[in-house]
């Protein structure tokens, strides 16, 4: 069975299912927890997931958490993310993931 690639509705789709149920001020995504989520298998997959949530902490939609075993990012509330996802702007979001996905990418090459 042929999986879709990460998209950024996908992945702001499952960051607004988080927000949902925080139940604090900050919400910690993990890229194994994600990856699961999101029924990723390949290791492209998980790269290009990878690439899209450190594009959004380069935005500083995101906090990434350094560490070489367990990538982590943090989502605090109040954020422009966070705001963005309570107010229903799912579309807007994805667009800007997009957007910082692209231009992650292009500044890699």
């Amino acid at each position: 069975m042929a999986r879709r690639p990460v998209s950024a509705l996908r992945l702001v789709e499952y960051v607004k299912k988080l927000v949902a149920g925080a139940r604090g001020n900050v919400v910690s995504i993990s890229l194994k927890r994600a990856k699961r989520e999101l029924g990723l298998s390949s290791r492209a997959e998980a790269a290009a997931l990878k690439a899209a949530l450190d594009a959004l902490a380069s935005l500083g939609l995101l906090e990434a958490v350094p560490s070489r075993r367990k990538p982590r990012y943090l989502l605090k509330r109040g954020s422009l993310l966070w705001t963005m996802l309570e107010a229903g702007r799912e579309e807007q979001a994805a667009e800007l993931a997009a957007a910082a996905a692209m231009r992650h990418r292009l500044r890699r090459l």
